[in-house]
């Protein structure tokens, strides 16, 4: 075999001489890679710089025994002609014993580089490892988070389940799937989602956020707001990934903050009370219910509980058709009245049913105007001033929204306080007025005696004046006496001015 054939090969390729493995023939690529290292010396003094010792045992058992010996992607470490650094790189050897033209016998060695193989497989690994251990990640903060993860396809449609969603929705993954999620949104929500979702896709928004209403496995709805964002591969969007999360009491605190701000407005410069009850009323809907009807009760001081109550309705509201009754009108409750025992008891009376189906004692018959065919909640609020029921506000839900719950009777009460000064103002008036009536009817009532009749008979108290003949009434002090009473004088009686 003529070693000078190898000079042109495209891989290196190197011949040793005997026992020692004295270099004998290098070719230009071997060169180029190793450095021209001087020929007839023996190897291992030829690569002082090697690290890996253990190869030049390997060429002594290639000559020792014939068989040949081929090691895959090994690494080597020296100072490499073509590198300026001392670095590790990997090769392939093919090392075999071989006899070269003159008998002499010797080990050939073939070389390929496989560094950039190496490099790549190992990053090739390093991420596939990296991208394991984040889906491991990812799927257990999926399944132990209390936010809802999701993942879509580039232009949308879901496609990987998602624990949080099915365990708050009850959605399967089937249900789930694709487009399914749209099913679980509420239905007065869904037709914003949809269109600013399809924007989002459309011009590849950097973010998308959202508040929307979700029904949950157990009834009813909750806001969740949603933050998506796109998973690009250079300039490529592969899937869209988004988390939803329950803000129901962010929520529920903003509106409160913003209905009491709104209810601080419109009554800012009302005093009177039905004007009052009114504008809270006109608040009421549609931000926390659909009807909403209020009462002032003329009788509030000097009603018995248990019995027939008069109220005067001063405001209905409705979200939309039919109208509900016009306000300013007198309705006469009998007892049994749901509005009764709500005037009576000083609480919330409070009652979720199913649509179009209230309990018999919440609305008895020609009672409840405010009902709506297809309601499923409605609480009566007293609005208790100084001890007294002195107004009555009647709030109704309809089946297209959740039943009303504990928080939206808290905030009904608290709105209602905004009519807590003119209502006391009202009950102080009343009161007043009652006070001046008895007094009133007093003096009209207080017999009139002669100065010598204001002491003690020997027989008794001195005598009321007699009856009227003519009437059977005792004169008042309104009536002109006759000219023969003694006790009379002839001046005229001023009678007291009557309230107004």
């Amino acid at each position: 075999m003529r070693l000078e054939m190898f000079d042109p090969a495209p891989i290196g390729v190197v011949f040793t001489r005997g026992p020692e493995h004295r270099l004998a023939y290098t070719n230009a690529v071997y060169r180029k890679t190793f450095g021209d290292r001087p020929l007839g010396r023996p190897l291992r003094r030829t690569f002082p710089d090697l690290a890996q010792s253990g190869y030049f045992d390997i060429f002594d058992r290639v000559l020792a025994t014939g068989e040949a010996e081929v090691l895959t992607a090994v690494p080597i470490d020296l100072d490499f002609a073509d590198s300026p650094r001392e670095e590790t790189r990997y090769f392939t050897f093919s090392i075999s014993r071989a006899t070269v033209s003159d008998g002499s016998r010797g080990v050939l060695g073939v070389i390929v580089e496989t560094t950039e193989q190496v490099t790549a497989a190992r990053r090739i690994r390093v991420l596939s490892e990296e991208r394991r251990r984040a889906l491991l990640r990812y799927r257990s903060l999926v399944s132990a988070g209390s936010e809802m993860v999701w993942v879509t396809g580039p232009k949308g449609g879901v496609t990987e389940p998602s624990p949080g969603w099915q365990r708050v929705t009850g959605q399967s993954w089937e249900e789930f799937r694709d487009d399914g999620w749209i099913d679980a949104v509420h239905p007065d929500d869904r037709a914003s989602v949809i269109e600013r979702w399809s924007r989002t896709l459309r011009e590849v928004q950097p973010r998308f956020t959202h508040t929307y209403r979700l029904r949950l496995a157990t009834g009813g709805y909750r806001h969740f707001a949603v933050d998506a964002a796109p998973v690009r591969d250079g300039d490529t969007v592969i899937e869209w990934i988004g988390t939803c999360r329950d803000v129901e009491q962010e929520w529920q605190d903003a509106r409160r903050e913003r209905l009491l701000a709104r209810a601080t407005a419109v009554t800012a410069d009302t005093a009177r009370p039905d004007e009052m009850l009114a504008a809270l009323t006109a608040v009421i809907v549609p931000e926390l219910a659909d009807n909403c009807t209020s009462y002032l009760l003329p009788q509030a001081l000097h009603r018995t509980p248990g019995t027939a109550l008069t109220a005067e309705r001063v405001a209905a509201v409705p979200a939309q058709d039919p109208p509900l009754p016009p306000p300013h009108h007198a309705e006469h409750l009998g007892p049994d009245s749901a509005l009764v025992r709500a005037a009576d008891l000083r609480r919330p009376v409070h009652a979720v049913f199913p649509p179009g189906s209230p309990p018999p004692d919440i609305a008895p018959p020609g009672t409840g105007p405010w009902l709506a065919p297809d309601a499923n909640s409605v609480v009566l609020l007293p609005v208790v001033v100084d001890g007294t029921t002195a107004a009555l506000v009647v709030a109704c839900v309809n089946d297209d929204r959740p039943p009303l719950g504990q928080s939206e009777i808290s905030l009904l009460q608290t709105l209602l306080e905004r009519a807590h000064t003119p209502l006391s103002n009202a009950l102080e008036y009343q009161r007043t007025r009652q006070v001046a009536l008895a007094l009133q009817h007093s003096l009209l009532t207080e017999p009139r005696t002669s100065p010598a009749s204001t002491s003690p008979s020997a027989t008794g108290p001195a005598a009321r004046p007699p009856k009227s003949a003519a009437t059977g009434t005792t004169p008042s002090c309104c009536a002109t006496a006759p000219p023969s009473s003694p006790s009379v004088t002839s001046q005229a009686t001023t009678c007291p001015r009557r309230s107004p």
